[in-house]
């Protein structure tokens, strides 16, 4: 979630409108975890709200069925149940988190057995509609698209706004890792650090581009180990908020690109087993690096 508030809302909502599944057209849909990824076209079905799989909407889900509920329209895919307004902007949606979710997965190493519930994600008829989600669940008006849980809210745009797949693909991260790793909280600065490496490298590899030309320049990754650590909560002032996001980027795209890939997951497991990061770096890595000071040493050098 970009930035952290409080929810507060006592929602109730019955929707009996038409829900649509979600078909690969591809005869065989690769399962994420797996090396093959999933198909890029998937059509959409309808199919009714009552035989859907998953019914905990949550209350943000209820609040948001509060808006106009006759015209909500759904659908599922292999992971998900998607809630929209317009088909076009469920189309690209389903298309983006379900690539999404199988990039995070591969790269964690974590297999469907892990994600096997499917949660909601709520697409919002443009940026009108989405202002009067934000203020029936009092969040504050400049919002973006988030992740609550293992859920998605999202702003998408609608006919000649911008469609961000960075953001999409950093919100999705989150709402996957919530699924992946249930009851446990990542340090803030690898949860959001994670979610933007996530965010450039999941498009860059979908679109088949090179990720390094895609990533963003480090022009406020300057906070120290030290203090990434000491961040607990979410930082009030916006200066404040591109350096905890550029800077835990920075170490997630350090151990990355320098390091084995497929090593991160066992770095994740040495954190949420309340290590601190040097801690976890050389329990990790030690066999690449004689000690911490040496690894120091290199990501000061490291730029991108």
């Amino acid at each position: 979630m970009r930035r952290s508030f409080l929810f507060l809302l006592a929602a109730a909502v019955t929707c009996l409108s038409p829900v649509l599944l979600v078909l690969p057209v591809r005869p065989a849909m690769a399962q994420p975890g797996k090396d093959a990824p999933p198909p890029r076209e998937i059509r959409l079905v309808e199919k009714k709200l009552e035989e859907l799989p998953n019914q905990d909407f949550g209350e943000l889900g209820k609040a948001a069925f509060t808006l106009a509920p006759d015209r909500w329209k759904h659908a599922e895919t292999d992971n998900f149940i998607v809630h929209y307004r317009r088909k076009t902007e469920a189309q690209r949606v389903v298309r983006e988190i379900e690539y999404n979710l199988w990039f995070v997965a591969r790269s964690l190493g974590a297999g469907r057995d892990r994600y096997t519930k499917k949660s909601h994600v709520f697409i919002f008829q443009g940026t009108g509609e989405w202002r009067g989600f934000l203020s029936e669940v009092k969040a504050p008006r400049w919002s973006a698209s988030f992740a609550y849980g293992d859920q998605l809210f999202l702003n998408v745009g609608g006919p000649g706004e911008e469609f961000d797949s960075h953001l999409l693909a950093h919100e999705t991260t989150h709402a996957v890792v919530s699924r992946l790793y249930p009851e446990k909280r990542w340090p803030l600065w690898a949860n959001e650090g994670f979610a933007e490496y996530m965010g450039g490298a999941s498009v860059a590899t979908r679109r088949q581009q090179y990720l390094k030309g895609m990533q963003r320049d480090f022009t406020h990754a300057d906070l120290s180990f030290e203090q990434l650590e000491a961040l607990e909560v979410y930082p009030s002032e916006e200066q404040q908020i591109h350096q905890l996001y550029q800077s835990g980027e920075r170490v997630i795209r350090f151990l990355m690109t320098e390091f084995p890939k497929d090593r991160i997951a066992k770095f994740v497991d040495s954190l949420l087993a309340g290590n601190k990061l040097e801690a976890a770096v050389m329990e990790v890595y030690g066999d690449k690096v004689p000690d911490f000071k040496t690894f120091r040493t290199r990501y000061q050098r490291f730029q991108k």
